[in-house]
């Protein structure tokens, strides 16, 4: 019998740190930040078990796209570009104009919804002071870009 996920995208809450600092480490993923910052997380599940998490930090007019986690034993199904696309949707309802990431592995991945390679340096100040940016990932790190 194969994945059965709810189809709802749930906003996380404190009662998921665990579940969430577990499943970024599983997927080597900074996780450190994520108790200042769980009021961001979106997650879907299959049954008690978060099967894709994701967030975004709001910066006015930018954003910063993070965190989306699968779990390998759950990937190829689509579950990542569920998340990625309900979270363009709140950027969008929130009147995000750029939504920035980091990246090290996925930059093939996030081109096929628009986002684009950016030098860091051309990154606005609000998403460089994020501790995403500042040190939880590494300065290999590609930065993309996606104008909304």
């Amino acid at each position: 019998m194969g994945l059965v996920v709810d189809q709802v995208i749930i906003s996380l809450n404190k009662s998921y740190l665990p579940e969430v600092e577990a499943l970024l480490q599983k997927c080597e993923l900074p996780y450190q930040d994520c108790n200042e910052h769980l009021d961001k997380f979106f997650g879907i599940s299959s049954g008690d078990k978060l099967v894709v998490i994701g967030a975004l930090e709001i910066k006015c007019a930018t954003a910063l796209l993070r965190s989306i986690a699968v779990p390998p034993e759950n990937r190829g199904l689509g579950l990542a570009a569920a998340m990625t696309q309900h979270l363009l949707g709140v950027a969008r309802s929130n009147e995000v104009s750029e939504l920035y990431l980091l990246t090290e592995t996925a930059e093939g991945y996030f081109t096929r919804f628009g986002f684009y390679p950016i030098e860091r340096d051309r990154v606005p100040a609000a998403i460089k002071s994020t501790r995403q940016f500042e040190s939880l990932c590494p300065s290999s790190a590609q930065a993309m870009c996606l104008d909304l």
